[in-house]
């Protein structure tokens, strides 16, 4: 039973990084000059910015890892009864 939880809450971690850390990256990227054009609509829209990023991003990021972390499980109890 907690073998089923590890890939849930590692999947749920990759979702908070992702969804969480791009927004900020991103604007830490385009405020390299902070009187750009494009730092100045990225401070004005970051509120929208994160909360999409969370839920998109967010939510691929943690399908696939998720996905991906199940379908490597499942590998290996194939290759263990063979």
């Amino acid at each position: 039973m907690i073998s089923r939880r590890i890939p849930l809450l590692i999947a749920l971690l990759a979702w908070a990084v992702v969804g969480i850390g791009y927004p900020f990256l991103d604007i830490a990227l385009k405020c390299r000059v902070p009187d750009s054009e494009a730092c100045v609509w990225g401070k004005a829209y970051f509120s929208l910015t994160l909360t999409v990023s969370v839920v998109v991003l967010g939510g691929i990021a943690a399908a696939l890892v998720y996905g991906l972390l199940i379908w490597r499980r499942k590998r290996k109890v194939g290759d263990d009864a063979a």
